[in-house]
């Protein structure tokens, strides 16, 4: 049954509740194990649950007693042994089996069984009474057990009458190939007395009921589906209108093949049966004239007899080939009806229904061409009405007087689309004042005239993948004023609008209105124009409005902007490069000997010709001559390059900076106050990151001594790259500290 009629929010309840539920078992439930076999336990309000589902093999470990939850679907069970099976058992899942042969003695200890599940399990034989001492089962699914055949019916429907039976899965029992099947009255003969409220007899290639069977269902009957089969018209159509209980009938997805290639391999064989007499077919025509004299009149007058309180009829996908003739329906509580997807090619007869009560009538995509003005005048009552992906955009043109929803007053969602509508009238729906939604989309719109100042529920216009340029004055104040009774939204996607001078009255518009407009950020301009954006439409519009006052402004603001854009990127890049381009031009100019290179004198080093290059300013040269000189050159035999000493004059002092940096192993900066305010310092500290990231890969090249003085006050901004890299190490303050410092230092130099 099509969720339209549950209602999204119930469908969204519906799941969140089973999450809920999934989430609450996964909580509470733990292993537990029946003769070497785990299973997924929990416990619930009526009793103890188990899942065995995919545990165990052919045979059926002994389950505790206190189980009255059981799911043993997906394994290889064979034999049923029902010592095994606790006796207090209401549900148990058998389904995914191979439970070829179903015996009376499989369950005759499970008085209390109320839901039992037999689908999938290869059934081809079920011993006549095999349910016969389920007292309480409720609901039996024997579905898609190709093998049993509607001639095993009267074995498996024996004895239903003595339990409470009320659901009847018999889906997909005969082979999935083959001529239609026929439904016998001795087939469902067993269950005349139950109060069976659900029957589903979906894929099985059904193609006819003998004339009685439809009589002799229970009189209890409520859901009736018959989908996926190969139904044909028959005398049986005419035996339903008795079915006073019946609520929803299924015949959808008729004539629909079966998978191919692995429909062609399919080794199952129907089951022949013998002919039973069963006191019915001495004669078929006298039976029909039973019927007709009782019930019926051979005097056909397109009357369809339907159930009397049949509230949904579901025929979608069945090729239903027809035009639609005059006739009657009598249906007081008939609510749904699904016809989509059918050969409903048009509908131009008159359709007289007495107290029609349809809330939903669905004849989308039926190739359907023509409808006649009064075809619809008798749902009144209708609030769902799709006659998408037809062909009925002349008709729904000609209707300049609203003749065909006249009566739909009480309308409130309408789906148009998929129709070739060039135009639509004025006064379509000038009675559907409750309307709520309207699609008119994937049309061939190129203006919009129908008047929606009326609607004040509408809430969406849907007028997507049309032909519309724009919306002329007419139309903007019809809609304006639906605006200020409503809050509609307009879909306008996928439509050719024009970003021209020509239409800026429309543009303007749609600024001052951005807030009813859907998806308005993937509106395009048609021709493209690449200046024109609704992603900002009010500064596209304001940038339109001048170009059309004046081209030359436009090219002019538009020649300064770039200039101004392509400065400002470029600085912005110089800026952020700068250390990178003086490192790549000095570089550059020592390729070509450009570059005097000062001759210093050698070291132990085996790559390099020094291992430190110390940079550091005036106020700290003490503490170098001090500190730093004694610690590792006297004491740990390291080369230094200290400017004061090292530097050779008549050197370019940048080309002694480079040198120093490129023959030493590692640059330690001692970073002091006066250290972050020298514009020499900086150069050097930049040139060494440079000289890291480029020709060292990474910046641990560059080492940082923080002195107290600038660590006590928070990492300045200018070296926090090298912080965050752990390139940095703190003079401490306390004495007692420097020669772990020392000796951090020296592995940090040497790593």
């Amino acid at each position: 049954m099509p969720i339209m009629e549950t209602g999204p929010l119930l469908y969204w309840i519906l799941i969140f509740g089973c999450f809920y539920h999934m989430e609450s078992i996964s909580a509470s439930s733990k292993t537990c194990i029946f003769e070497n076999v785990k299973c997924i336990c929990w416990h619930q309000d009526n009793g103890f649950h188990v899942n065995c589902s995919g545990k165990i093999g052919k045979k059926i470990p002994k389950i505790d007693d206190n189980v009255v939850w059981l799911d043993l679907s997906h394994n290889n069970i064979q034999e049923i042994d029902p010592q095994k099976l606790p006796n207090r058992l209401k549900y148990l899942d058998l389904s995914s089996n191979t439970l070829t042969n179903v015996k009376k003695m499989f369950f005759n200890s499970l008085p209390e069984l109320r839901f039992l599940n037999l689908s999938y399990c290869s059934v081809s034989h079920v011993e006549e009474g095999a349910f016969v001492d389920l007292d309480n089962l409720q609901h039996l699914d024997v579905s898609f057990n190709r093998n049993l055949g509607f001639a095993s019916l009267p074995n498996l429907t024996f004895g239903l009458i003595k339990t409470r039976i009320s659901s009847l899965q018999l889906n997909g029992i005969t082979c999935k190939t083959g001529t239609g099947t026929t439904l016998r009255r001795h087939h469902l003969r067993n269950i005349r007395g139950t109060n069976i409220t659900e029957l589903s007899l979906d894929s099985n290639r059904l193609e006819l009921f003998e004339p009685g069977v439809i009589g002799w269902l229970p009189k209890t009957l409520k859901v009736f589906s018959m989908a996926n089969n190969k139904l044909t018209t028959g005398v049986y159509l005419l035996e339903f209108a008795p079915m006073t209980n019946l609520r929803i009938l299924n015949v959808s997805l008729q004539l629909h093949p079966p998978k191919y290639p692995l429909s062609v391999l399919d080794r199952c064989q129907d089951k022949v049966e013998r002919q039973i007499y069963d006191g019915a077919n001495d004669s078929i025509k006298e039976l029909l004239e039973n019927y007709y004299n009782n019930d019926y009149s051979l005097n056909f007058n397109w009357t369809i007899p339907l159930p009397p309180n049949l509230e949904t009829y579901d025929a979608h996908s069945s090729r239903l080939y027809f035009h639609v003739p005059d006739f009657s329906v009598h249906a007081p509580n008939l609510r749904h009806v699904y016809l989509q997807n059918n050969f409903i090619i048009s509908w131009t007869g008159h359709v007289q229904m007495k107290n029609c009560n349809i809330l939903t009538l669905d004849i989308s995509n039926n190739l359907c061409s023509h409808v006649s003005l009064q075809s619809l005048q008798a749902l009144k009552h209708a609030r769902y009405l799709n006659i998408s992906h037809n062909d009925l955009g002349q008709d729904l043109e000609k209707d300049t007087e609203g003749l065909l929803f006249k009566t739909l007053e009480r309308l409130e969602v309408l789906d148009m689309s998929f129709n070739r509508i060039s135009s639509l009238p004025k006064q379509i729906l000038r009675n559907s004042k409750r309307i709520k939604y309207i699609n008119v989309s994937n049309n061939r719109l190129s203006d919009w005239e129908v008047s929606v100042s009326g609607m004040p529920n509408l809430t969406l216009l849907d007028l997507s993948q049309n032909k519309l340029t724009t919306l002329d004055d007419n139309a903007r104040i019809n809609i304006e004023r639906a605006f200020k009774h409503s809050n509609v939204s307009i879909d306008l996607s996928e439509n050719a609008l024009a970003c021209s001078c020509e239409n800026q009255e429309f543009l303007v518009w749609m600024t001052e209105s951005n807030q009813h407009f859907l998806n308005i950020d993937n509106y395009t301009c048609s021709p493209p124009n690449p200046r024109f954006s609704f992603r900002t439409l009010n500064k596209s519009v304001i940038s339109l409005s001048k170009s059309c006052k004046s081209y030359l402004g436009w090219y002019v603001g538009c020649a300064v902007s770039l200039a101004v854009f392509c400065s400002f990127l470029t600085s912005r890049l110089l800026v952020k490069n700068k250390w990178k381009i003086r490192y790549i031009v000095y570089k550059s100019k020592q390729k070509f000997g450009w570059v005097k290179q000062p001759n210093m004198q050698g070291s132990t080093s085996v790559n390099y010709e020094h291992d430190v290059f110390l940079s550091y300013s005036g106020c700290t040269l003490m503490f170098v001559l001090n500190e730093v000189i004694p610690r590792l050159e006297g004491n740990r035999n390291m080369k230094l390059i200290i400017r004061d000493r090292d530097y050779l004059p008549g050197f370019p002092k940048t080309d002694s900076i480079m040198h120093s940096l490129q023959e030493s192993r590692k640059t330690v900066c001692i970073v002091s106050k006066k250290y972050l305010e020298s514009r020499w310092r900086d150069y050097e500290l930049n040139m060494a990151k440079t000289e890291g990231i480029v020709d060292r890969s990474g910046l641990d090249f560059v080492i940082l001594i923080l002195l107290p003085e600038v660590y006590n006050s928070g990492y300045p901004r200018k070296i926090m790259d090298l912080v965050k890299r752990n390139c940095y190490i703190e003079y401490p303050e306390e004495s007692c500290a420097c020669d772990d410092f020392w000796n951090e230092l020296v592995d940090m130099i040497e790593s």
